[in-house]
């Protein structure tokens, strides 16, 4: 059965693709780099912040160091948060989704992004009491698609909330992503996952076992139920 869900943060709880790409663009502009809507929804996005600086300058042929691209860091936050005072984004019906699964199960983040900013933000939806682990981009030396953050998730989840004898398993996480970086990373890790279309459309996010626009129509015990039902149709569930 499913017992944990574990959620991206960019696009799948805030919708604020389309922001970082802006902020992405301005502070390397700064630096005398150039960056496309092209070249960043097809190559960066599912890259955390310091890979995607580390990333898009060497592929422009203007290497940046780690002192510069942690002074990129700040300033693009700096942008942030002054964007995301004034109306953060929530994806419809996230907010609703999140308190429902919180109810029957564990719930973690698994980001890209800062940490500052996805506790921000939570706090900001009223919901970072639902989640009982967070994995952003500081704690991990691997971004996605490497299955890293979702292993660590887990781990932090068996460490912190499940008795010993009862251990968080793989197949028993569920993953809600929006990039196909972030459903590779779930398959790696052997989770299964839902998508939600936020940056990409369905044929572009394969493997993933439900598509949605958004969550303004999904109850989270039928989510859980139509997820429980496909993987035991499939093989996929094993206890």
């Amino acid at each position: 059965m499913l017992r944990a869900v574990l959620f991206d943060f960019n696009g799948v709880i805030v919708d604020d693709e389309p922001v970082h790409f802006k902020l992405f663009q301005k502070v390397l502009a700064e630096e005398g780099i150039p960056l496309s809507k092209e070249d960043y929804y097809s190559k960066y996005l599912g890259m955390d912040d310091h890979d995607c600086f580390a990333a898009a300058s060497r592929d422009q042929g203007s290497r940046l160091g780690d002192a510069k691209i942690s002074e990129c860091l700040e300033r693009k936050n700096q942008y942030y948060q002054q964007v995301m005072e004034k109306e953060p984004p929530f994806v419809p019906g996230v907010l609703e989704l999140i308190k429902g699964l919180a109810k029957t199960h564990f719930l973690a983040v698994v980001s890209g992004a800062l940490r500052r900013e996805v506790e921000w933000l939570l706090t900001r939806g009223a919901v970072a009491g639902s989640f009982q682990a967070i994995v952003a981009a500081e704690d991990v030396a691997h971004g996605k698609p490497d299955p890293e953050g979702y292993d660590k998730a887990m781990q932090i989840l068996n460490r912190d909330c499940v008795a010993s004898s009862e251990m968080l398993l793989p197949e028993e996480c569920l993953v809600i992503e929006d990039s196909i970086w972030g459903i590779q990373a779930a398959s790696a890790a052997g989770m299964p996952s839902v998508a939600v279309m936020s940056s990409f459309d369905e044929k572009q996010l394969p493997g993933a076992l439900q598509y949605f626009k958004d969550f303004s129509k999904v109850n989270a015990d039928a989510l859980i139920e139509q997820i429980t039902e496909q993987l035991q149709g499939s093989g996929g569930e094993t206890r």
